[in-house]
């Protein structure tokens, strides 16, 4: 009988089948907007994670392609995707703030692969459409002046995230979200009479990252409900900094550390808090 392979889900008997732990170089663009809520976001946050303000957050959009290390780049269909994120800064005490995802969402399915299972981003499919006219030194729009970027991510016919932003190339350089890798957190239940869960939280350090030129503006931002999502409680939202910029990165084939081990998630959720 062949035996399946893979370093994570999907598993097949082939190494076309089956999903591979590898080095992959990303390379592209993200509109940055940090925004202000009274909501408190820490109620997404789990412990021992603690945020300076529970008030702030941001919002990472990208486009995006990705190729193996050393290796022939993917065909476009399996290379190039969209990527949605409500993030905020967090750590736990006394150690180094880092990004933490409260919600994502991605336009393929192998872009959840490792992400998911592995490393615990909370990755979803959803539909992003991003259509823009921006100043880029003429590199890839000669419109001067001031400039849209606009990003919907809609959720199978529900939408969830609008945002309408304005590029201007002389609006000066505003605060910029600091980034020291991410901490997550994965818990993978157990079966009955079994081992206990494995329930950890871990950190994820991307290496060889870059930004590259930068255009400033500002956004409107608009958070919705979908029967499986509830940002919209998140909104309304008070923008406070809306950035485009160039990136890019290295995910090693194993990024992760575990920092810590947690409590197993309660099996009874009533007030209780998941880990």
């Amino acid at each position: 009988m062949t035996k399946l392979i893979g370093a994570d889900q999907p598993f097949g008997v082939s190494r076309k089948l089956s999903y591979q732990m590898v080095a992959d170089q990303y390379t592209g663009r993200v509109l940055y907007i940090t925004f202000k809520t009274a909501a408190d976001l820490s109620r997404w946050l789990p412990a021992p994670l603690e945020m300076d303000d529970v008030h702030e957050g941001f919002l990472k959009l990208y486009e995006l392609k990705r190729r193996p290390v050393g290796g022939q780049p993917y065909p476009p269909a399996f290379s190039q995707y969209y990527e949605a994120c409500v993030a905020v800064q967090a750590a736990p005490p006394g150690e180094l703030p880092r990004h933490y995802n409260l919600f994502m969402w991605v336009t393929h399915d192998w872009a959840i692969y490792k992400g998911r299972a592995a490393f615990g981003w909370p990755k979803k499919i959803a539909n992003i459409t991003m259509t823009w006219t921006y100043p880029d030194n003429g590199l890839y729009d000669r419109d001067n002046g001031i400039n849209d970027f606009n990003v919907d991510v809609d959720r199978y016919g529900y939408p969830i995230v609008r945002v309408r932003a304005k590029l201007d190339a002389e609006m000066p350089a505003g605060k910029r979200t600091p980034f020291n890798g991410f901490y997550t957190v994965r818990h993978i239940p157990s079966p009955v009479g079994a081992a206990e869960d494995i329930c950890e939280l871990l950190v994820i350090e991307p290496r060889d990252g870059w930004f590259g030129d930068e255009t400033w503006g500002d956004a409107e931002v608009d958070f919705s409900n979908a029967p499986d999502e509830e940002v919209g409680i998140l909104g309304p939202v008070d923008v406070t900094g809306c950035v485009l910029r160039d990136t890019g990165w290295v995910l090693p084939a194993w990024p992760a550390k575990r920092l810590m081990k947690l409590d197993p998630i309660p099996t009874d959720f009533g007030e209780n808090k998941p880990c």
